[in-house]
């Protein structure tokens, strides 16, 4: 319980946790990081989309550490696999949306930034 209260943004569907994300805009990537990795490491079965949002100018450092070898082997997945990177830009975007209250959690994956690891 104490992995996920440190989470900065949970998205909940009814009482399941279906994203998590990491605002980084001054702090450590890689503190977000390891908290994303602490979570998949004590629920391995877990099955949630993980995001880390940041100014566009931290992309490279975000992939950068999520590309990390310690992170390779997460239940089995590597984290490159399973996290993205959100710009704030990028979440501009997305709020501007019309009808953003009748949209599903999916329409975050029309703005994420996938490793090219993955």
């Amino acid at each position: 319980m104490k992995i996920i209260e440190q989470i900065d943004v949970l998205w909940l569907k009814k009482a399941e946790i279906v994203r998590a994300f990491e605002v980084e805009h001054t702090t450590s990537i890689y503190s977000g990081i390891l908290r994303m990795a602490d979570l998949l490491a004590m629920q391995p079965s877990i099955t949630i989309k993980l995001h880390i949002v940041a100014p566009t100018l931290r992309r490279e450092e975000v992939f950068q550490e999520i590309g990390r070898p310690v992170f390779a082997a997460l239940g089995g997945r590597a984290l490159s696999e399973i996290c993205t990177f959100l710009s704030y830009e990028s979440l501009t975007d997305l709020h501007e949306q019309k009808f953003l209250e009748h949209l599903s959690d999916k329409v975050i994956e029309d703005y994420e930034d996938k490793s090219q690891e993955a």
